[in-house]
């Protein structure tokens, strides 16, 4: 052998043995990283493992400390709800009988100090519905409702419900209303009515001498008919140290000595101005006095706006004589209930528990059957159950919930239970006139009929005379029933007299469904214009249209119009001339 060839399988050897080294080191790191690997990868599964336990543990402890929040709730919203149906009972009382005072006759001082009980006791049921609706104020549910209103009147009723209460502690309150305020304005009176409250009750509190002044200005808008409706209530008091002005505002926040108040209330106030798009802020000397200044956007209304808001909540609708069973367990309630009625033109019978009632709808027949929810031997939710499982002549009676307690969505639970209609206490006469009206027809059909014979030659001898009813537009309209009467009555004429052609037709075809769709459509006119006796005739026929004598009364219902038209349109012209 060579020995270049020598040389070369040396090198070639040593080559060799270096790569079986390198690989000896590398597969040895390689294995001790492999190890390295598994013994980080044993350690990560035991922290996920631990982490888990972690989860498992702190989920475990948040459903304890929820179900312990929740119970806290749940008991919370108990005592709220009883507390509420506890006050509401006397407030009912309050509100119903002094607005039933305020429809008697007296005299001014006696109206004035009537009418500030009860827009006191109306404010008392806004703080309670305030108050149950907390938890819907931080969670941004509660609905801003505006509504034209006269602010100045608005104003001086909010003044004068303190007017006693600073009397008593001998302190001056003045109301300064700036001449730059519209007289009419859109504003949800309510909330507004509660933030003003609040502030001057506050003020009064908190005010051992001297004064509380509101002052009351606007500044209007360029580019719209809106503005900003600025009221400040000042006081001469304790004033708020410079380090808590911030804190104020706060939810459940306390602040100054005992009787210094500002806790809550003024935590209600101000995120009653955010929900409002306005801001509530405040300027105050300790030993001088506080200076609270509620700024609101607002849009202008016309006097027309009120004047429509107002008759159409002081209107009463005139209601059939219907047969109303109440059930009501405390006594102020079922007078004022009576009385309320009674303005309604209705007589009910009253008994005192769901019992009661069960024996009285087995005896006789109700179109309508209103269940205080609160009673003793059978509650208002027993009684209803028991109804709902009787025959059908029983079963199928209309029945209204009535309950001082409006907390958490009540009015929603009752109906699900199967109630018709909700009324809530304090009971508004305008809303339980409407509830009355929703009555359906049916139910009262055998006293609709008979209340609605019609003594034709009284009749004839009325429309003889030449004169319009006016009396239920007057109710409805006011001063402005004439114009009113002008613009539908024409309107009138001609649909009712081109429906009143395919009436006459459909009967002399005993068309029945066409009979019944042709009279509801000529009724439905008649009552917007206040004629009860063509109503009356035109419901007969609606609900009874294969009847034998339906061509009659279809003649009674043309006789009754030949004689009205030329009536009606007299007081056209009239109306025009005068216009």
């Amino acid at each position: 052998m060579s020995d270049d060839l020598k040389q070369q399988l040396a090198l070639a050897n040593a080559r060799a043995e270096r790569l079986k080294k390198a690989r000896h080191e590398a597969e040895k790191l390689l294995e001790e990283k492999s190890r390295e690997l598994f013994a980080a990868n044993q350690q990560l599964e035991e922290i996920q493992q631990n982490l888990q336990q972690d989860i498992q543990q702190a989920t475990y402890e948040l459903e304890v400390t929820n179900a312990r929040l929740q119970s806290a709730l749940d008991g919370k919203s108990a005592f709220l709800g009883q507390m509420s149906h506890e006050v509401r009972t006397p407030l009912n009382a309050i509100i119903g009988l002094s607005e039933i005072l305020l429809g008697t006759r007296l005299d001014e001082a006696q109206h004035d100090y009537m009418s500030t009980i009860n827009n006191g006791a109306k404010s008392m049921i806004v703080l309670i519905d305030d108050l149950l609706d907390i938890t819907k104020i931080e969670a941004g549910r509660v609905d801003i409702c505006p509504e034209p209103v006269d602010v100045h009147d608005l104003l001086r009723n909010i003044n004068g419900m303190f007017e006693l209460s600073a009397k008593q502690k001998d302190l001056q309150l003045d109301l300064q209303i700036d001449n730059t305020v519209p007289g009419t304005i859109s504003i949800d009176v309510g909330r507004y009515t509660q933030i003003i409250n609040n502030l001057i009750s506050n003020a009064i509190k908190n005010t051992p001498q001297g004064r509380v002044f509101v002052q009351v200005g606007f500044r209007a808008s360029a580019d719209d008919d809106g503005g900003v409706l600025i009221t400040k209530v000042v006081d001469t008091g304790i004033g708020i140290e410079a380090t808590q002005l911030e804190r104020i505002f706060g939810a459940y926040e306390q602040i100054g000595r005992p009787g210094q108040g500002a806790g809550l209330g003024l935590s209600i106030c101000r995120q009653l101005c955010e929900l409002m798009n306005g801001e509530i802020s405040c300027e105050s000397i300790p030993g001088r006095g506080s200076i609270f200044s509620v700024k609101l956007p607002v849009r202008t209304s016309t006097s027309r706006d009120l004047q429509a808001s107002t008759e159409a909540t002081a209107s009463l609708p005139s209601l059939p004589p219907l047969r109303i069973l109440v059930a009501e367990d405390n006594p102020t309630n079922q007078k004022v209930l009576t009385a309320q009625l009674a303005q309604l033109g209705q007589t009910p019978d009253m008994v005192e528990n769901g019992a009661e009632a069960m024996e009285k709808i087995a005896q006789s027949e109700y179109d309508v059957v209103i269940l205080d929810i609160q009673m003793p031997v059978m509650t208002g939710e027993e009684t209803l159950q028991a109804i709902r499982d009787s025959a059908p002549s029983i079963s199928t009676h209309y029945c209204i919930a009535l309950t001082a307690s409006t907390y958490q969505n009540q009015e929603a639970r009752l109906l699900r239970l199967g109630f018709d209609a909700f009324l809530s206490k304090p009971l508004d006469l305008q809303v339980l006139a409407e509830a009355l009206m929703n009555v359906p027809e049916s139910l009262s059909m055998s006293l609709a009929e008979e209340s609605s014979f019609i003594d034709w030659d009284n009749v004839v001898e009325t429309l003889e005379e030449g004169a319009f009813d006016f009396t239920y537009l007057k109710t409805q309209f006011g001063e402005a029933h004439r114009a009113i009467f002008a613009e539908i009555a024409p309107s009138f004429l001609q649909h009712s007299y081109r429906e009143l052609e395919q009436l006459i037709a459909h009967a002399q075809a005993s068309e029945i469904e066409k009979i019944s769709a042709r009279s509801h459509s000529i009724k439905g006119a008649a009552s917007s214009l206040g004629l009860n006796d063509l109503a009356n005739i035109l419901l007969r026929i609606e609900n009874k249209p294969a009847a034998e004598d339906v061509v009659a009364k279809v003649t009674e219902v043309k006789i009754y119009m030949d004689q009205l038209k030329p009536i009606m349109e007299r007081e056209l012209a009239q109306c025009v001339s005068e216009g």
